[in-house]
């Protein structure tokens, strides 16, 4: 077990796991939580994700794999927003391996086996509205916009409206009481069947969500009615674009103030007030706004607002432009490091500080270690992370990018030189970066609230992302056209690609070619069969990988293998590997208990390269 991040430090470090970090809640609640952070004398590392898990598709399998790179005993806290993600399998796994290594799990608002659970009030704060509605406003014929039956929640606000209209002796009326499972289409379809249902329109429409509130009031306006003079509309999440809706909308939704207060009482040792069994329960608030009837709030912001979101709008074409082109420019490079190299080009405009991608062993496999993948020190492509890591940095000034691609991190370290890091900032993000569900390894970033482009950082991980991939299945043609297939050394193409590099680069050099002709291989086919020859040819296969280390090995025939490298002074190496072979075919036949020897024939020539051609056909 790992020791804690902040033994020996005068600060805690929490990590904090929620979904789609580039949405404006989530970036107003990564700043709360920097906030009390600072206060509690906290370091918090950010682990989130770009989608929700809402389709269980490839891509969220690749994004849930951001929970395994938490290592839970490293951290003094673990704060898990679960209501962010619509699956909860890994939160629960990642719940569990905190509480077993007795680290504080804080769950907010959704109920799991373990750790400690923070939920909203949500009824009550919805019942906040419709009261509002009813008794401010003196609404008496009023329709419901529902979600989706069923669901709890969804459920719990249609009780709340029953319960306000019966405390206030108006008539539930179940025929005014309509679905748009929260979102966008359905609720204008369900909107369609009240107006066809021939009910009287009513005073006002409480709606369970702000995505629905806002349809009913677009579907209202293209019908020629006023909102709210002649029709009145409530929503319900508190969700930033309620303010800049025509007319603002009146919405509710939790207090996340008064979650984090409660959060970090928790951290700090102590018991919250609303603490009950194990549980804490957080009010909330209503968000006034004139969709409701009240006046409008004071909206001189407004404008500003909008010539704001206009300018990020053109900022963010811009640099999707620029992602197109970092895909066009780098899909077909020769390979990946060509990709890594270039990418800070690229990321300038993020204003971020520190970049590390922390990649999987063997995420930039070269193709001089093709002919040694089997040899043990990658893992298979299955599996999630290595243990030990590769980790590309970027440091970003005005003046220039600062790339580094030599160190190494055992995972579990999170980034390099952490304690100086942590000592320099008060927080950080962590996404996983994968290809099509495959884990290619970690990005972390440092970065100042005030000034990162989260938005399009999310926009960089894709695109990121998809260089990955597309080197990967280069490199996977790349294996077809250069690797033998049966023993996973060079093939005559990938034999002859290689050796006109190495013979254009080196002609001051000698050159080594060892030559090997598996003997009677005929034989073994034909009385034990083809399937024991090509035992026989893999073995013999290995042996000659066995025995050389960053020689050019290939099988350019069906018996036929060759060993070429180049240097100074090399004829005692060419004997080296020639008496490793034989020994390695020597140990292979006193072991293996079959009924026939491997024998080759092997020669070796080493001269000056020079002007010569290397031909072989």
């Amino acid at each position: 077990m790992g020791k804690k991040y902040s033994e020996g430090h005068p600060y805690k470090v929490i990590a904090f796991c929620l979904s789609c970090f580039s949405n404006d809640e989530q970036q107003r609640l990564i700043k709360k939580v920097v906030s009390e952070c600072r206060k509690h004398s906290c370091k918090v590392v950010f682990f989130s994700t770009l989608t929700d898990f809402c389709y269980g598709d490839i891509n969220d399998a690749g994004e849930k794999k951001i929970f395994q790179t938490i290592s839970v005993e490293c951290y003094d806290a673990i704060i898990l927003m679960a209501e962010s993600f619509k699956q909860d399998e890994e939160q629960i796994a990642l719940a569990k391996r905190a509480e077993e290594a007795k680290v504080p799990v804080i769950v907010v608002n959704k109920h799991m086996e373990y750790g400690i659970q923070v939920s909203f009030d949500y009824k009550e704060i919805f019942r906040k509205i419709v009261k509002h509605m009813v008794e401010e406003h003196g609404y008496r014929v009023i329709n419901f916009m529902g979600g989706v039956p069923g669901i709890s929640y969804a459920d719990d606000r249609l009780d709340a409206f029953k319960e306000v209209l019966a405390e206030n002796g108006i008539l539930y009326e179940p025929e005014r009481v309509f679905y748009g499972s929260f979102l966008e289409e359905p609720t204008q379809k369900a909107m369609q069947e009240m107006f066809e249902s021939g009910l009287s329109l009513p005073e006002a429409i409480i709606c369970a969500n702000d995505n629905m509130a806002f349809s009913v009031c677009r579907f209202l306006q293209e019908k020629g009615y006023r909102v709210p003079e002649d029709i009145a509309v409530s929503g319900f999440d508190a969700v930033s674009f309620a303010r800049y809706n025509s007319p603002s909308l009146t919405t509710g939704g939790s207090s996340m103030d008064e979650c984090l207060r409660a959060i970090f009482e928790i951290i700090d040792g102590q018991k919250p007030e609303k603490w009950t069994n194990g549980e804490i329960c957080i009010s909330g608030e209503i968000q006034m706004g004139h969709s409701c009837g009240c006046p409008e709030p004071g909206n001189a912001y407004v404008i500003e607002e909008l010539v704001k979101l206009r300018e990020e709008f053109r900022k963010e074409s811009r640099y999707q432009w620029d992602m197109n082109q970092m895909v066009a420019n780098y899909g077909n490079a020769e390979n990946l490091k060509d990709v890594i190299y270039a990418i800070p080009e690229y990321m300038k405009s993020l204003r971020y500080k520190d970049f590390w991608f922390c990649a999987n062993e063997n995420l930039v496999e070269d193709a001089e270690l093709i002919q040694r993948r089997h040899s043990g020190k990658y893992i298979d492509e299955a599996c999630t992370y290595t243990k030990v890591m590769n980790v590309l940095h970027y440091h970003y000034t005005e003046q220039e990018t600062a790339v580094d691609f030599q160190q190494q991190i055992p995972f579990g370290e999170l980034i390099p030189d952490r304690q100086r890091q942590f000592a320099e900032n008060d927080y950080f993000l962590a996404v996983t970066v994968h290809m099509k569900g495959t884990t290619a390894g970690y990005a972390v970033i440092s970065f100042d609230l005030d000034s990162f482009w989260s938005a399009q950082y999310a926009s960089f991980i894709t695109s990121f992302r998809y260089l990955l991939e597309m080197q990967k299945a280069q490199m996977k043609l790349m294996r077809v056209y250069m690797c033998d297939p049966l023993t996973n050394l060079y093939n005559r193409n990938g034999f002859y690609q290689k050796i006109q590099t190495v013979m254009q680069a080196a002609k001051n050099l000698d050159m080594s070619v060892i030559s090997l002709d598996m003997d009677r291989l005929k034989k073994i086919n034909d009385t034990y069969g083809h399937a024991e020859g090509d035992k026989a040819l893999v073995a013999l296969a290995d042996i000659i990988r066995a025995s050389t280390s960053g020689e050019i090995a290939a099988r350019i025939g069906g018996d036929e293998f060759l060993i070429v490298f180049t240097g100074l002074d090399i004829g005692e190496h060419t004997d080296e590997i020639v008496c490793r072979i034989k020994q390695g075919i020597w140990d292979y036949n006193e072991r293996n208990g079959k009924d026939y020897e491997l024998h080759a024939s092997i020669g070796a020539y080493t001269n000056r390269i020079g002007s010569h051609n290397l031909d072989f056909s």
